[in-house]
């Protein structure tokens, strides 16, 4: 028989609304939500609130590893071109073991802040000098590994990168990403889509259009599960594909049989006309990553695809792992591009607003990495965070304005994925290890 578990918080955001009256009971791996009076012997969690998990729909874990070692000037322009040869230099100098104790401190991080799945955007495949393992799957399973010492759920994105530019090969500082065809890629999917379970998750990334070409990304047309890929995050990437095919990036991968539902673009920062459309016609989800994209200059989403779009989050190069930040982000970014205050509220006073926050941070995220989007919810996974809102800066503010923009990862108390309680009082249990096992690759790392 499974384990129960009874929550009794004074707050619960359920896909009902939020609730002052409700316990949660987590059976296994699911939960369900009954009628608080049925639990009195139960212990009450006053000044609680309950949410459903936060979803990190775009990471690259390992770059985590020169996180501050970039803040300088590299060059008389610095910008994301310059950026990406550090990000170059530290995937060049990771082993497999690396790659793991790297991979298992971001996701360390994740979880401490509240964030119970991630999808891993996942481009290193060969060894540095570009040999292929004798298990061609050996980094793939690295990151499965790093996800289940932390407990977290990890939707494996495994990416395409067949150029560095159309009509250019890959670059030498690009060799680990290398798959000798593109079939080879989605080869690489199925078979880890046979051994997963639990709460792993896989798909496939074709990078962007910059790095596959129109072929390329008609071979992921014959998946019939997520696909994500970088869609016009700077003006270059535009400019590029304009000069190749005459169209916008989204237009082409569109054009591929690859927009539709089970599609997430990330970034989207510089949409062209039409772009907007065409996601939200075929019901595609945005991944937006606010911080990463500020610390690279990447610029900021137009207003209009934050009002239109399913919107969710990613930490991308893990700059920083706060999943609020990211999420009011969207809302605080609009207001000075609209020249105007509550651009994505809804008319009227309530918690609309917090809630499109909320939303952006969980459930949208979820339906983004394979997930039914349910939130708190009977028969949902038991995905679920605790936050504590005992703080001079929570005092006098409705519970769920003070998640969506006061509450920072420190707030975070209880985490729990797929049933099982991974997070107490703060503090992962097994957060001196992992950290102890990653600290070699952080100071040997040079950016």
């Amino acid at each position: 028989m499974a384990e129960t578990t009874v929550l009794r918080p004074e707050w619960v955001w359920t896909a009902a609304g939020l609730r002052t009256d409700a316990a949660v009971v987590v059976s296994g791996s699911t939960l369900r939500v009954e009628p608080d009076a049925r639990h009195a012997a139960t212990p009450r969690l006053s000044g609680r609130l309950l949410l459903p998990g936060f979803v990190n729909v775009h990471s690259h874990a390992f770059q985590r590893a020169f996180r501050g070692r970039v803040q300088y000037r590299a060059a008389d322009r610095d910008d994301f071109w310059t950026w990406r040869e550090a990000m170059y230099r530290t995937a060049l100098s990771l082993d497999p073991d690396g790659v793991e104790a790297v991979s298992a401190l971001a996701f360390l991080e994740m979880a401490e802040a509240g964030f119970t799945r991630v999808g891993e955007f996942h481009y290193l495949h060969r060894a540095p000098d570009g040999s292929a393992y004798a298990d061609p799957d050996e980094l793939t399973h690295r990151i499965f590994a790093a996800a289940e010492q932390v407990g977290i759920g990890v939707t494996l994105l495994r990416v395409a990168y067949e150029r560095s530019a159309p009509g250019k090969p890959l670059r030498p500082e690009q060799i680990r990403f290398r798959d000798d065809h593109v079939e080879d890629v989605l080869a690489a999917a199925h078979r880890m889509r046979e051994r997963v379970s639990g709460t792993t998750r896989v798909g496939v990334a074709p990078h962007s259009v910059r790095a596959v070409s129109a072929e390329g990304l008609r071979v992921f047309a014959a998946w019939d599960g997520l696909v994500h890929a970088h869609v016009s995050e700077q003006p270059n990437d535009n400019e590029t594909c304009l000069a190749e095919h005459g169209r916008s990036p989204l237009a082409v991968l569109d054009d591929a049989g690859l927009v539709h539902e089970r599609f997430t673009a990330v970034h989207l920062t510089w949409p062209l006309p039409g772009d907007v459309d065409r996601l939200a016609n075929a019901k595609g989800s945005l991944c937006v990553c606010p911080s990463t994209e500020l610390d690279l200059g990447d610029g900021f989403l137009p207003v209009e695809a934050r009002l239109r779009l399913a919107c969710c989050i990613g930490t991308d190069s893990q700059a920083v792992l706060e999943p609020l930040t990211e999420a009011r982000a969207l809302e605080l970014h609009a207001r000075p591009l609209a020249g105007r205050r509550n651009v994505l509220a809804p008319l009227g006073e309530g918690s609309g607003l917090a809630e499109r926050i909320l939303h952006a941070a969980s459930t949208v995220g979820d339906r983004a990495l394979g997930g039914d989007g349910a939130g708190i919810a009977d028969g949902a996974p038991a995905d679920l965070v605790l936050l504590d809102l005992r703080r001079p800066a929570a005092e006098g503010v409705p519970p769920l304005e003070a998640a969506a923009f006061v509450s920072t990862p420190a707030w975070v108390e209880e985490v729990w994925i797929a049933g099982r309680r991974i997070v107490s009082a703060g503090v992962h249990a097994r957060r001196d290890a992992i950290v102890s096992a990653a600290r070699p690759y952080l100071s040997s790392t040079s950016a």
